[in-house]
């Protein structure tokens, strides 16, 4: 199982605006766009980061193996997402573990 972990900041449009609360349920319905549809993709999540720091939000994913993370990266569901998002989030930080 591959987990892959992604920190997000809000745009300055969105902090600027205070529409962190509208932003946060946006992504949430978009991730929940590819719960269950994406082969290999076993759970997937976003939210707000509570350990504070840099970034506000932590999204979530497992995946069976790295294939499935590799063909996630180009699925039309992940792709509309990312469009979907591209003003919302910037600044993102990412790391993927592998169970062994």
């Amino acid at each position: 199982m591959i987990r892959h972990i992604l920190f997000w900041k809000y745009t300055d449009n969105i902090k600027a605006e205070h529409k962190e609360e509208w932003a946060l349920h946006f992504l949430q319905d978009s991730v929940t766009t590819m719960d269950g549809k994406v082969d290999g993709l076993l759970k997937i999540e976003i939210g707000p980061n509570m350990a504070g720091g840099d970034y506000d939000l932590v999204f979530y994913a497992e995946f069976r193996d790295e294939e499935s993370l590799k063909a996630f990266r180009e699925h039309p569901l992940h792709v509309a997402h990312r469009e979907r998002c591209k003003d919302i989030v910037t600044g993102r930080l990412c790391g993927d573990v592998k169970d062994y």
